[in-house]
């Protein structure tokens, strides 16, 4: 009996890895970087007390703040990136720890810059900025610290609060250390022996088109989990009372009220997303009782809601995903396209496979003046390339925004509302390519990429919404001075999942343990972003696919917007009013569309 098992990091083939060196070559040229930076911190600390003198003073701290600002990333990057790769590295760990303290003190060094900008009284600034017109640059900046001004406390309590970051961060780090380095899963057993079950595998497995080996990956994910259910509750609840005391102390009317604050988004959005999402919840009642009788089985399971619909479902091999995903994007233009395959072929921006100790799920990094780092686990299906297609629309706007705006105003002061949506665009452009080429004479492949569609809008439109709504309840309760136990989390989001099940499928502990499998939590309310980026996606995707006059160059624009226009002015500017329900009833028509599309295959 043979055992499949993951690859050690220094096993894999280094053109399927990122090219870290590209934004630093060496060990020692991130030494030289980081030692510039501790200089650029003290230049910046010099200015306190001078921030309101003049407005060659104003304008020249700006200028080095900006500067300082996108070396910090580019720091962060470097630092950070290779414990999210293999987190049995302890040098990267240890890598990552000392550039996390490091970025602290520099942070409390720096904690006088808002409280201390804010003071500058308007006609001043007003004057400033007639005196030196270069400062117009940094108004979009100035703009969103206007808007936090009730919640921006003195330079000392500043202080005192980004210090707090790192042991806030704490809980993240240590749960992801828990959950990709420590747990160990039980192995899938098949007559062929036995594959491993990790972060970096599990998505995978659970799409296999045998059902017991569904099953096994899918009990033993959830039940390494359940075995550490209280110590991973105790870490996010850490999470959510660190977001409870800083709105406390910023004067916020709840955790979720400081979290939207930091998105600038009104409430009116994320109450938007949740009203439409539980009204249409009887279009995925609707999509279980088709998923099961392209299963044929007699009852959908947990294990179920991931498998192919489709037997022996296409090989996508990334050499293909490549193809696809340059040839779907043709409608934004040929640099752009070509701007991919470069990315793709030629620099190396994606950590391609999966490896042991690499963490779950699949991000974009970026930073001004570096081309911008991928992780995923990529194996050679649809739903891999189409992951691929999303992250790449990340970096794309990353480039875009960077080439465009001030690194006050890249894509790390972004609303993930933004993000998402150029993300999920690059996805509806892949499956309206699909959808109109390889798949209309293949009822194979068309099928495949059905399937691949409602396996995204069940992440995005399902998922993160039942998350962004146990979210809503975990804080409430934290706020009003409840306690929470690893249970009663599980209890929670049980019957969460059941609502939006149905009675299709049981909703048992191993379903409710979903909210400690997804790191995206401590991140408070990042989740719901998703849902209005998939529904604005496709929207502009829709616009673009129908060759619409305009539409390819309004989503080039809304990406190279970065921060410096206020996303729901952003999302006013392509006619989507995200503050209705408007946007995710349109996206759930299209989801509609797609089930009517299975239930006449199924039929």
């Amino acid at each position: 009996m043979s055992t499949e098992t993951l690859l050690r990091r220094d096993q894999l083939d280094p053109a399927e890895t990122w090219a870290l060196e590209h934004v630093y070559p060496s060990p020692e040229a991130f030494e030289e970087a980081l030692r510039d930076g501790e200089a650029r911190v003290a230049s910046i600390a010099a200015y306190r007390g001078r921030l309101g003198d003049d407005a060659h003073t104003l304008h020249a701290f700006l200028a080095a703040y900006s500067d300082m600002a996108a070396l910090a990333r580019r720091l962060h990057l470097y630092a950070s990136l290779p414990a999210s790769a293999d987190q049995g590295d302890a040098a990267a760990r240890r890598a990552r720890a000392r550039f996390a303290t490091i970025s602290t003190q520099w942070a409390a060094r720096t904690a006088f810059i808002d409280p201390e900008l804010l003071s500058i009284p308007p006609d001043r600034l007003a004057a400033f900025r007639r005196e030196r017109p270069e400062l117009a640059r940094f108004d979009p900046y100035l703009a969103r610290l206007e808007e936090q001004r009730a919640h921006v406390r003195s330079g000392e309590v500043e202080d005192v609060l980004a210090q707090a970051g790192e042991p806030w961060r704490q809980f993240m780090v240590a749960r992801e250390a828990l959950v990709a380095g420590d747990l160990r899963f039980e192995g899938v057993r098949t007559d062929d022996g036995e594959r491993e079950v990790a972060p970096s595998t599990i998505r995978s497995l659970e799409r296999d088109d045998d059902r017991e080996v569904r099953r096994q990956a899918f009990s033993s994910f959830a039940d390494g989990h359940l075995a550490f259910q209280e110590t991973l509750a105790e870490l996010y609840l850490g999470r959510v009372k660190a977001q409870a005391f800083e709105a406390r102390v910023r004067g916020h009317a709840s955790g979720e009220a400081a979290a939207l604050a930091s998105m600038h988004v009104p409430p009116a959005v994320l109450d938007a997303t949740i009203d439409a999402f539980t009204r249409r919840l009887p279009v995925w009642h609707r999509y279980w009782e088709v998923r099961r009788r392209l299963l044929g089985v007699e009852r959908l399971e947990p294990w179920d809601v991931f498998a192919s619909l489709g037997r022996r479902p296409p090989r996508v091999s990334i050499e293909q995903a490549t193809r696809w995903i340059v040839d779907s994007a043709a409608p934004l233009g040929e640099p752009y396209a070509a701007r991919l395959r470069q990315g793709l072929e030629q620099e190396r921006w994606v950590d391609l496979r999966p490896n042991r100790g690499k963490r779950e799920g699949a991000f974009c990094a970026a930073a001004p003046g570096v081309h911008p780092l991928i992780m995923m686990s990529y194996v050679d299906d649809l739903p891999s390339a189409s992951t691929l297609a999303h992250e790449l629309g990340h970096a794309l706007h990353a480039e875009l925004a960077h080439a465009a705006q001030d690194p006050l105003d890249g894509v790390q002061a972004l609303s993930m509302t933004i993000a998402e949506t150029a993300s999920n665009a690059q996805q509806a452009l892949l499956r309206a390519y699909l959808l109109d080429g390889p798949a209309r004479d293949d009822a194979r492949v068309e099928l495949a990429v059905l399937d691949e569609a409602m396996g995204n809008y069940h992440r995005y439109f399902f998922v993160m919404p039942t998350l962004v709504r146990f979210e809503r309840a975990v804080h409430d309760a934290v706020w009003r001075g409840e306690a929470l136990t690893g249970e009663d989390l599980t209890s929670m989001m049980r019957d969460l999942f059941q609502e939006g099940y149905g009675d299709a499928i049981s909703a048992g502990d191993r379903v409710g343990i979903t909210w400690s499998q997804f790191g995206h939590l401590y991140v408070p309310f990042y989740t719901f972003q998703y849902a209005v980026g998939i529904a604005a996606a496709t929207a502009l995707g829709a616009r673009i696919a129908a060759e619409e006059p305009g539409a390819a160059e309004a989503l080039r624009a809304f990406m190279a917007a970065g921060a410096a226009t206020p996303p729901v002015e952003l999302f006013a500017s392509v006619g989507l009013d995200v503050t209705t329900t408007e946007p995710i009833e349109r996206a759930f028509d299209v989801l509609e569309g797609y089930v009517a599309r299975l239930e006449a295959l199924a039929g």
